[in-house]
């Protein structure tokens, strides 16, 4: 659901390259500054895990487990904090124009209109944008990519070949999520997938074949979590989103035929419209602090579900 995003007097959203990539790969900043959905893809995994019913609980298990909980939360993460979080449009747009650099031929009686000429000036420019404007502004975030990237290669190597197609959809939100930015909105459903549903998928691949019932329960939580994102920015217009994911979650439950299941889910929707009610009309800094306090209600819904799956 695309939010418009205010206008941004730097290309990092308000905080250093510096400090979006220790958000990750330190941690500690960010997720304290982010309770919960600090850690919501690892939890995904681990939802996703439970809901295959073939996590082996012995060492090999367990190691599986921690990689794939590594590759939603640390690798994916980093990479969707750092490729969405920087405006590297606004970055590009800070480049000169190629017709201002002094032409350098590669090859000696190179003239500028050749072939071989373009791909000289194609060189100088780069070279010139890298060295004055991307690494000065953004050089800690593109070696914080190139690490992200890394951990997600070996990762993907280490974990059943099964998970390797989420990365090619992972590569397209991100893609969806760096339009939106260059629209001016807030790709909110792109990173609900991305946090939610990708991390549930890579939990529940890594030990076994999606199952439709799994796959269903990943896409309602992503909307879930779509509209508490959404409660950020606006106090107003996410609650069907929010609501309608877990309402749609409980009657999935009731699908399975799993009464107590259900009853628990019951109750945590129940808690959760109770902490929505202050938020109605409430001014933007409420809405982020009740923001806050709904993600624990999502969360446990999202366990008691992960059991529940046959």
């Amino acid at each position: 659901m695309p939010v418009k995003m205010g206008r941004q007097r730097s290309p990092f959203g308000g905080g250093s390259s510096d400090q979006l990539t220790l958000t990750r790969w330190i941690g500690l900043q960010g997720r304290l500054a982010r309770p919960f959905w600090g850690v919501m893809g690892g939890w995904a995994a681990w939802c996703g895990a439970l809901a295959s019913n073939q996590v082996p609980w012995n060492g090999q298990g367990l190691l599986t487990l921690a990689l794939v909980v590594v590759l939603a939360d640390l690798a994916w993460g980093s990479l969707w904090d750092l490729a969405t979080g920087i405006d590297w449009f606004h970055l590009l747009g800070q480049a000169q124009p190629r017709s201002s650099l002094a032409f350098q031929p590669l090859l000696p009686y190179t003239s500028p209109s050749s072939p071989a000429g373009r791909l000289s000036q194609g060189r100088a420019w780069l070279s010139a944008w890298w060295r004055r404007v991307l690494w000065p502004a953004a050089g800690s975030a593109v070696l914080g990519l190139i690490a992200a990237v890394a951990l997600t290669v070996i990762l993907s190597l280490l974990l059943p070949a099964r998970l390797r197609p989420l990365n090619a959809a992972f590569v397209a939100l991100i893609g969806l999520g760096l339009f939106q930015r260059k629209q001016g909105q807030a790709a909110l459903a792109a990173q609900a997938l991305v946090q939610v549903g990708l991390g549930w998928l890579a939990g529940h691949l890594a030990f076994s074949e999606i199952t439709p019932a799994s796959l269903a329960l990943a896409l309602l939580f992503s909307l879930s979590a779509c509209g508490v994102l959404w409660a950020a920015r606006e106090s107003k217009g996410y609650l069907w989103l929010l609501n309608g994911g877990l309402i749609a979650s409980v009657a999935a439950l009731i699908l399975f035929k799993k009464p107590l299941a259900v009853g628990v889910t019951g109750l945590l929707f129940f808690g959760a419209v109770a902490n929505q009610l202050p938020l109605r009309g409430a001014d933007e800094p409420r809405a982020k602090e009740l923001r806050d306090r709904l993600w624990p209600w999502l969360m446990a819904g999202m366990f008691v579900a992960a059991l529940a799956v046959p």
